[in-house]
């Protein structure tokens, strides 16, 4: 069992309009998340959303994933990781944390994550992608870590932990750009439709 945990309460000022219900190909950015997500391994998932949670919840298809609201969304996304997290961070060995953010992640991409993780050795605790010397999400994290995003402030910043000991991290290189593109203004909104048109 991998549990995926999805962040997506942000208001998306810059865009214009949360995230997660920009339409990418016809459906939802947060549809296309959850699907790669299960397709690349994650059988159990659960998406934090922020004051548009009715109509976001309205627009997923059956099943719908477990969902949390972050009445607070203004303070950053560790205030809404560590209300998924109080929950539990699944029964698996590892979690699987993504955002909104980053709507065009493939299937393969989770999957060669997940691969990566259970091959990893030892004191490897946490799984990134690098597209070009940078990391990005989706990443992996041991089940245990849990506690440490836990017992940050809601105003640090999550990096913290993957940052804490880079032993402990082992960097996937991936082809796919848009793990390490957000999904920030109505220019990447432009530019993320138009990789689907051609293809990507």
């Amino acid at each position: 069992m991998t549990l995926a945990i999805v962040l997506a309460a942000g208001a998306g000022r810059r865009m214009g309009a949360g995230k997660a219900l920009l339409e990418l190909g016809g459906e939802p950015a947060l549809v296309r998340c959850l699907r790669a997500l299960e397709q690349g391994g994650c059988d159990e998932r659960r998406v934090v959303l922020g004051g548009d949670a009715a109509a976001v919840l309205a627009r997923l298809p059956a099943p719908a994933p477990d969902s949390l609201v972050n009445s607070h969304p203004e303070r950053g996304q560790t205030g809404s990781l560590k209300l998924a997290l109080a929950r539990g961070a699944g029964r698996g060995p590892c979690f699987v944390l993504h955002t909104a953010d980053h709507p065009l992640v493939r299937a393969a991409d989770v999957r060669a994550l997940l691969v990566a993780f259970a091959a990893r050795g030892p004191g490897q605790r946490i799984v990134v992608p690098v597209v070009g010397g940078r990391r990005g999400h989706p990443a992996l994290f041991e089940t245990a870590l849990a506690a440490e995003f836990l017992a940050l402030g809601d105003d640090e910043p999550a990096h913290l932990v993957a940052r804490r000991d880079p032993a402990r991290v082992l960097e996937v290189p991936c082809d796919n750009p848009w793990l390490v593109r957000d999904l920030d203004t109505p220019e990447d909104l432009a530019a993320a439709r138009a990789e689907l048109l051609r293809g990507g």
